[in-house]
C-alpha cells in the first residue's frame, strides 16, 4: 500500500464521489475508480458501498480512512517541522473563509503578498466548513468560536448588521418608516440553514412569506439586494462594496457577530501562517470602522 492509495481514499472521503474527488484531484473520474478498485482488491476487502447519491465507505474502509487521516496528519506535522526549523517565510498557506468576507480578503492579500512574495495563499470559499483540525485548511476566518483543545483563536473584529435595500428599489415601492411597512415590501433572505443566525432572525420573523430570493451566499443576497429585488439583512462591511445600497429602518438593531481567526496549534507554529494570521488582524483592526457600518 503506498500513500497516494491513501490520498486518493481520503479525497473521495471528504468530496462524496469518484467524480468530485478527481475534479479535486485534477485527474479523470476512472483513474480514482480504478485505483480504488486497485486498492480493494490488494486488501481483499471492500471498501466502498456504490448509492445513488455516490459513495458509502463501508466498515473496513471508515477503519482505513481514520488510519489514513493520522498518517496525512503526521505527514503535515513533519512538513511543518522541517519549515519551521529552516524558519523559511515561503509555500503556501490555504485559508478558509465564508463567501462574504472574500470580497475584501481579496485587495489585502494583494498587499499580504507584496511584503512576502514567496507565500501563496491558497483561499477556499465554501459553505461547507474545512476542518482546521483535521488540516483541511491552515488557516481559518470564522465567525464563531470554535471549540476543543487543538485549535487556537484570535478575536479580530466584530461585524455590524443592518437592513438594506437599494435607492432603486425604494423610489418605486411603498413607504418604508416602520417595521410594520414590511408587510408591503419584498424580502431578500438567506436559505433556511443560514437563515436560523441570531443577525436574520429579525427580518425571518417579520417577513414570513414575502422573501422572494433566497440563496445560501452572502454575495448572491448582496447581489440579489443591489439588484432592486427588495430589502435583506447584511454585514455592513459587505453592504459597502455596493455604493447603490442604503440602510434602512436604523432603529432594529441586529445582533453584532464576532470575527475570528483560527487555526490548529501546528499550524500556528508555522512561521508563514503566523505571518498571515498577523497580518489579517492587523488590516482587520484598521477596518474596524467598516465592519461596524460607521460612516
Amino acid at each position: 500500500m503506498n500513500w497516494d492509495d491513501l490520498r486518493y481514499l481520503l479525497t473521495v472521503e471528504r468530496a462524496g464521489s469518484m467524480s468530485a474527488a478527481a475534479r479535486a484531484l485534477g485527474v479523470v473520474t476512472s483513474t480514482v475508480g480504478r485505483r480504488m478498485t486497485a486498492l480493494e482488491r490488494r486488501l481483499g476487502t471492500r471498501l466502498f458501498a456504490r448509492v445513488p447519491e455516490g459513495v458509502r465507505l463501508t466498515p473496513e474502509g471508515r477503519a482505513l480512512v481514520r488510519t489514513a487521516a493520522a498518517i496525512e496528519s503526521q505527514l503535515h506535522s513533519a512538513e511543518r517541522g522541517l519549515k519551521h526549523e529552516e524558519g523559511q517565510l515561503d509555500g503556501p498557506v490555504r485559508l478558509t473563509t465564508g463567501d462574504g468576507f472574500v470580497a475584501f480578503l481579496n485587495p489585502w492579500l494583494a498587499s499580504f503578498r507584496e511584503r512576502h512574495p514567496g507565500v501563496r495563499v491558497e483561499l477556499s470559499a465554501d459553505t461547507r466548513l474545512l476542518d482546521l483540525a483535521r488540516q483541511e485548511a491552515d488557516l481559518g476566518v470564522r465567525t464563531v468560536r470554535p471549540k476543543g483543545d487543538s485549535l487556537v483563536a484570535r478575536k479580530v473584529g466584530q461585524l455590524a448588521w443592518r437592513l438594506y435595500a437599494s435607492a432603486r428599489y425604494l423610489s418605486r415601492a411603498a413607504p418604508l418608516r416602520s417595521p410594520a411597512d414590511l408587510a408591503d415590501h419584498a424580502l431578500v433572505g438567506f436559505d433556511a440553514a443560514i437563515a436560523r443566525m441570531p443577525q436574520l432572525q429579525w427580518l425571518e420573523e417579520w417577513g414570513a412569506g414575502r422573501f422572494v430570493f433566497r440563496s445560501n451566499a452572502a454575495v448572491a443576497v448582496a447581489g440579489a439586494v443591489a439588484a432592486h429585488q427588495g430589502v435583506a439583512a447584511l454585514p455592513c462591511a459587505l453592504a459597502s462594496l455596493h455604493p447603490e445600497l442604503q440602510p434602512v429602518l436604523p432603529e432594529v438593531e441586529l445582533p453584532l457577530e464576532d470575527v475570528w481567526l483560527v487555526a490548529s496549534r501546528e499550524a500556528r507554529k508555522v512561521p508563514r501562517v503566523r505571518a498571515v494570521m498577523g497580518f489579517l488582524a492587523e488590516r482587520f483592526e484598521a477596518s474596524r470602522s467598516v465592519m461596524l457600518g460607521v460612516r
